[in-house]
């Protein structure tokens, strides 16, 4: 099952992807590549970059937030393996728009 969130995050990036054959293929920089992140007040660490991506955003939710028209029309989205200090690991995707990062969806 998976849960939608759109939740903002504080996601800290850096030289973490572990699976370098999957973020070859998906075009993942690995300087980009989320490493941890707070999502509820709590510290989840990314034991695993499972795939990247970008998918088109709702950019047609933000036309009146910006006159001149969207900033930009498709995210990046890092789909991670993290674990919270005490608890089971869980799978994440997380989308990263212009300067600010979502939690978009969990998986069950």
């Amino acid at each position: 099952m998976v849960r939608r969130h759109d939740a903002p995050l504080q996601v800290a990036t850096g030289e973490r992807a572990t699976d370098t054959a999957a973020a070859s293929r998906a075009g993942t920089l690995h300087d980009d590549a989320p490493r941890s992140f707070v999502w509820r007040g709590r510290r989840y660490t990314v034991c695993a970059v499972l795939d990247a991506w970008q998918e088109r955003r709702a950019w047609w939710r933000e036309v009146g937030e910006h006159p001149e028209g969207p900033t930009d029309t498709e995210r990046r989205v890092w789909r991670v393996e993290a674990r919270p200090p005490s608890g089971s690991a869980g799978v994440f995707d997380l989308g990263r728009d212009d300067d600010h990062w979502l939690l978009l969806r969990a998986h069950d």
